[in-house]
């Protein structure tokens, strides 16, 4: 065989095997081609999500990712993540979309894209250890006290911007309210739906009061993927007006975090 036959050989199998690989991710008729969409969450921030005892991801965020894919008409195959991998693994088409609390940054729109809508609101809270007595962040950072905050997420974002200076990162708000609990943190910065249940189930912690920001929680997907976008920003619309968020955020925070603040 000469050189230049053997060349247009491997040039015809490597034009093969490309056309064989997948695209950077699944489009709407891919997923319903093969029945089920791959959706990744933290499972590291309750009640949103967390694992049961088998070992399977439940929670709010859970319910809203199961109710979507229903929607869609495929089922659900929840996958954990340490949350700063997630937008990283959409990138790269790992997971076809997320429901894992994350908020809107430029940072990660410029990366992926979001919901045209929010599937429920919040914002960020410090809570410190019971047995502290600071009352605001000021007095923290006089006192250089350890902040705990989720790797990845906005809360961390928000306290190095400000130039805060003793951020301590964990990969979960499990993690974080362990560092509070022992003494390796004097607080930690959540959202106050995670905090005053945390308080509930007897964590050693208090909030400090009010909201330092508000922020909302969006499903996340691929650039590009225009027809999956659509589905399910058409399945949150649904949900909402058919009260089935509402329902979801009535069975795991007890109260309304769905309706937008404004109505």
């Amino acid at each position: 065989m000469t050189h230049k036959r053997f060349s247009l050989r491997i040039m015809a199998l490597l034009l093969g095997a490309l056309l064989l690989l997948p695209s950077a991710f699944a489009n709407l008729e891919d997923i319903q081609e093969r029945g089920y969409a791959i959706v990744v969450m933290s499972g590291e921030y309750p009640p949103f999500s967390m694992p049961d005892e088998a070992g399977n991801m439940i929670g709010m965020d859970a319910d809203v990712a199961t109710e979507i894919a229903a929607r869609l008409g495929v089922e659900a195959r929840l996958q954990q993540a340490e949350f700063s991998t997630i937008v990283g693994g959409i990138q790269s088409g790992a997971y076809d979309f997320s429901v894992a609390s994350h908020a809107a940054t430029e940072e990660r729109m410029r990366a992926v894209a979001f919901s045209d809508t929010p599937y429920y609101y919040s914002g960020g809270q410090m809570f410190i250890h019971e047995d502290l007595d600071y009352a605001n962040l000021d007095e923290m950072a006089a006192d250089n006290a350890a902040i705990a905050v989720d790797l990845g997420g906005t809360n961390q974002h928000y306290l190095e911007d400000i130039g805060y200076p003793n951020v301590d990162t964990y990969s979960g708000i499990q993690d974080s309210l362990l560092a509070v609990g022992s003494g390796r943190a004097a607080g930690v910065f959540t959202s106050p739906i995670v905090g005053f249940i945390a308080m509930d189930e007897g964590q050693p912690i208090k909030p400090i009061d009010g909201l330092i920001f508000e922020e909302n929680a969006f499903v996340l997907l691929a650039h590009g993927n225009d027809d999956l976008e659509a589905a399910i920003n058409q399945a949150l619309q649904d949900m909402r007006e058919d009260g089935t968020l509402l329902e979801i955020s009535m069975r795991w925070i007890g109260g309304d975090i769905v309706t937008p603040p404004a109505e």
